[in-house]
């Protein structure tokens, strides 16, 4: 009887992992940057009215560059050592 119910489960599980030649399709398509291929960087012009728009919405304001030191980091760059 063990060997049976063995048998049925094996079968069963055999027949719901079988490959049914469907391949997943994509969650969401790839992105492609138009300002990698072509040098120049694009924006969106005009009223923006979705969080994309309004996030890629040209502007005339200045770029800055800011570089972050977390408040533990030693001179020289390395983190302190753990307390014991």
């Amino acid at each position: 009887m063990r060997t049976l119910i063995f048998s049925i489960a094996v079968m069963a599980l055999g027949v719901g992992c079988g490959d049914d030649g469907v391949k997943p399709s994509p969650d969401a398509p790839p992105l492609h940057d138009a300002s990698v291929d072509s040098g120049t960087p694009t924006c969106f012009s005009g009223t923006p009215t979705t969080h994309e728009q309004i996030i890629n919405a040209c502007t005339s304001a200045q770029g800055i560059e800011k570089t972050t030191k977390p408040p533990l980091l030693l001179p020289d760059g390395a983190l302190p050592a753990l307390p014991p």
